[in-house]
């Protein structure tokens, strides 16, 4: 706490002696521009910061420290204009912009490979204008670096504690909600993908990973659009329709982006379950097909610049999916020893869901001065789901006359965030500085009516229903400190989070108060060995807070054999990380170590007595695992390049079974993707692109889950000048993206064997109207914190 105090009191305590450069920039008639835009670069061409020219054509840019810098300017329909300088020898540099002699298309340049670029503290995947940009969000959050995908669940080395962003704020939605939100993103809107398993003091210590997702902006003047039209084949259909519009001129930057998307979801499952006490195999068959007709999706943002020093950002996000429906019709046989049919029933579940989440946010950022910045930010996210679901069972076991029961279950949540947070950065001499807090309060209803007709008529039933009320507030402060001295650079910091919580259920009753309070130390360090090559060391430990629905102990009933259930005094897991990195000439190696004590996951329980498997949450005792992970792009020729991704990793979790026993489940576990661009005809854009993306057998608490590949090919083409675009995209074309879960030690013999209709056939139309006219047909990319929202 000291330290955090020490943190935000430190820019009282030192001033700074720091060296300033004034320059001008102007016409060829020696007008003055107000509102050019002149960039510091550093030697590597990587930006430092940017500026604009006040009224009278100025600008005043800082140094850190004597070394070779790159100043770049660019104003509208001019231009641009470059200067290398040392910072011992520049006086006061004088800009002079010439009009354009031409206007320019905007370098779309779409079938590029996709940019992997190691940063000090994240592995940032840039996807704009690739040839993965025809395919949804989670079609290529699948082909990110380190990021492998389990059915509806995200993992990074084996570990399924996952916070996912979007522009820098958390995703209130998980498994399936947040699979089918990403589905309905349209992958052209995404600039990049931040893998952070380190992620510094700034950010909430919650997950052991980070995925940040970063939406693009425009960079065009004036008014522009695109249209979007997909249409996928699979076993089934489904279809997309999507607008995007954008204005900007010197002050705003405004968006709307609205998604429809239709079609049949389909998933194919057999399970099985071995009961020992009567030596009989339980086996099933299920095929589910849930349709969608309507699913919406809308991002809709303003971004403000009144002058130099004021940024105002807000916009609204979201998903609304009024219904999604089906009925499974699930034969389940029941064989004796000797694997002869005995009895078997048969399960209907006519079911219906809904959901529905609005993220508001603001954020206003103010520079105090050249080197010093402040920004507060707040966000409000409203999720309401339901499923509702009507399970017929007709029974036919033996020596028993054939019976047929009815349930009903009507399940509904709500979740309301609210967070606000303020950030101040800034520059002492060489040291930089970021400290700040955050509040964060979360509120969540959880109901379940549960009618059935076990007393002869369908009425409800108390004991199984369930009302579960959470509430949650969260105070935290950080504060960081980062170095740079020669080749050496440095970066610690320490977050400190305060957790009230509250949960209150009434069947059956039960109420579960905590609070506690943890420290979150994090350190990075890197050495430039030679100008292409670096060595990292970095350190951080995190929390894994449970998902609200996971504290529920209501249960909810798939069948009359099998349910869910979650648990209400679940613990937070504690989560350390270690990581050594390597890069030179684009070769990115790093070595990694994790330890997580008190995990907490999914697993299944079989009830050998009343013939039930349940899958609940809960903590196993812990987990920890070590590997290595390489990447490399090739660049063979002009047109032909090849990317490797490939991981190696050693994974172990210790769980208390249902024999009151402590078991050991460990793995080794190899996966990556490998893929090959190719540039079939440059001046008509038209690229071809093959990939594999696989993993072997990995784990999960008593789970052993099999490996899987799945390989595709996509092509994009343009025509009409660049405007309309083509791609075709085969996806898992051997359909092979197939797994099998199961759970066998002690008394528990069960699996699942899952296959979720990845083959498909995805054909992709965009029209881009309006302007699509540049100003610079050599500007760099915006830096990661010009881009946050």
């Amino acid at each position: 706490m000291k330290l955090i105090l020490f943190f935000l009191a430190f820019p009282l305590l030192l001033s700074a002696q720091t060296k300033q450069i004034e320059g001008q920039v102007q016409d060829a008639n020696k007008i003055l521009l107000a509102g050019a835009t002149v960039m510091l670069l550093d030697s590597n061409y990587q930006e430092i910061r940017e500026v604009k020219t006040d009224h009278f054509g100025k600008f005043i840019l800082t140094l850190d420290h004597p070394s070779g810098y790159y100043l770049r300017t660019t104003y509208l329909n001019f231009k641009s204009q470059e200067l290398f300088f040392r910072s011992d020898t520049i006086s006061r540099p004088l800009f002079e912009l010439l009009p354009e002699a031409k206007v320019l298309e905007e370098a779309q340049v779409v079938g590029r490979a996709p940019r992997l670029i190691r940063k000090l503290d994240r592995l940032e995947f840039n996807v704009q204008n690739s040839n993965l940009s025809a395919l949804n969000s989670w079609d290529i959050l699948k082909r990110t670096p380190l990021v492998m995908v389990n059915g509806a669940d995200l993992m990074v080395r084996g570990n399924k504690n996952i916070a996912v962003l979007i522009n820098d704020r958390k995703v209130m939605l998980t498994g399936d909600e947040l699979k089918t939100y990403l589905e309905n993103t349209a992958g052209s809107d995404v600039q990049s993908i931040e893998v952070i398993t380190n992620p510094p003091a700034k950010y909430e210590a919650e997950g052991n990973t980070i995925i940040n997702i970063k939406l693009s902006k425009s960079n065009l003047y004036g008014y522009r659009g695109t249209v979007v039209a997909l249409a996928e084949k699979s076993s089934t259909w489904k279809q997309l329709f999507g607008l995007t519009q954008y204005y900007k001129n010197e002050k705003f930057n405004l968006r709307g982006t609205y998604n429809f998307g239709r079609g049949t979801y389909a998933r194919y499952e057999t399970n099985y379950v071995y009961y020992p006490n009567e030596q009989t195999s339980w086996e099933g068959v299920m095929d589910r097909f849930d349709t969608n007709n309507s699913q919406n999706s809308y991002v809709f943002s303003i971004d403000y610049t009144p002058d130099t020093t004021w940024t105002v950002n807000a916009g609204l996000n979201g998903y609304y999916g009024p219904k999604t429906y089906g009925i499974y019709e699930v034969p389940t046989i029941i064989y004796d020893k000797n694997h002869v049919q005995e009895s078997s029933y048969f399960t209907t579940n006519d079911h219906q869901r809904s959901t529905k989440t609005n993220n508001l946010y603001l954020q206003v950022t103010k520079k105090l001065n050249s080197r010093w910045s402040i920004n507060w930010s707040s966000y409000f996210t409203d999720n309401h789901s339901t499923n509702d679901q009507d399970v017929l069972t007709a029974l036919r076991f033996k020596g028993e006359e054939p019976t047929d029961t009815r349930f009903i279950s009507n399940n509904g949540n709500k979740n309301r965030l609210f967070s606000s947070q303020i950030d101040f950065t800034g520059k002492i001499k060489k040291l930089g500085m970021e400290f700040g807090g955050k509040f964060s309060d979360v509120k969540t209803t959880s109901t379940l009516a549960f009618f059935d007709d076990e007393s002869g008529e369908l009425e409800q039933r108390p004991d199984k229903s369930s009302v579960f009320d959470y509430k949650e507030r969260n105070v935290a402060l950080y504060g960081s400190l980062d170095y740079a001295w020669k080749k050496w650079s440095w970066k610690a910091g320490l977050r400190g989070e305060y957790t009230d919580l509250e949960g209150i259920v009434s069947e059956p009753a039960d109420i579960n108060k905590r609070d506690y309070f943890v420290l979150f130390p994090t350190f990075y360090m890197q050495y430039a060995l030679t100008d292409d090559q670096q060595f990292g060391f970095s350190y951080g430990k995190r929390i894994s807070r449970p998902s609200y629905s996971w504290l529920n102990p209501a249960k909810s009933y798939y069948n009359r054999f099998s349910y869910f259930q979650g648990d209400p005094r679940l613990r937070a897991t504690i989560v350390h990380n270690l990581n050594l990195t390597w890069t030179k000439n684009n070769w990115n190696i790093d070595l990694f170590y994790r330890f997580e004590k008190w995990p907490n996951m999914e697993i299944s329980r079989q009830d050998n007595n009343n013939h039930q498997l349940i899958f609940q949450y809960t903590n196993i005792k812990k987990g920890q695992g070590a590997g290595i992970d390489l990447g490399k792009s090739f660049q063979l020729t002009g047109r032909w390049g090849v990317n490797l991704q490939l991981e190696g990793m050693y994974n172990e979790n210790y769980f208390m079974g249902t024999d009151d026993v402590l078991h050991k489940n460990d793995v080794y576990i190899g996966n990556g993707n490998v893929s090959t661009n190719y540039v079939l005809n440059k001046d008509a854009g038209w690229n071809l692109e093959l990939g594999n993306t696989f993993t072997s057998p990995t784990i999960q608490g008593p789970f052993k889950i099999t490996g899987y590949s799945s390989t595709y090919v996509t092509t994009n083409r343009k025509f009409f000048k660049k405007k309309f675009e083509v791609n075709l995209s085969f996806m898992d074309i051997f359909k092979t993206e197939k797994m099998t879960i199961s759970s066998k030690y002690g008394d528990q013999n069960n699996f699942y064997r899952d296959y979720r209709d990845t083959r498909k056939v995805n054909l992709t139309l965009r029209y881009h109207f309006g302007n699509q006219k540049v100003k610079s047909s050599n500007q760099p990319t915006r830096t990661e914190e010009q881009n946050r929202l």
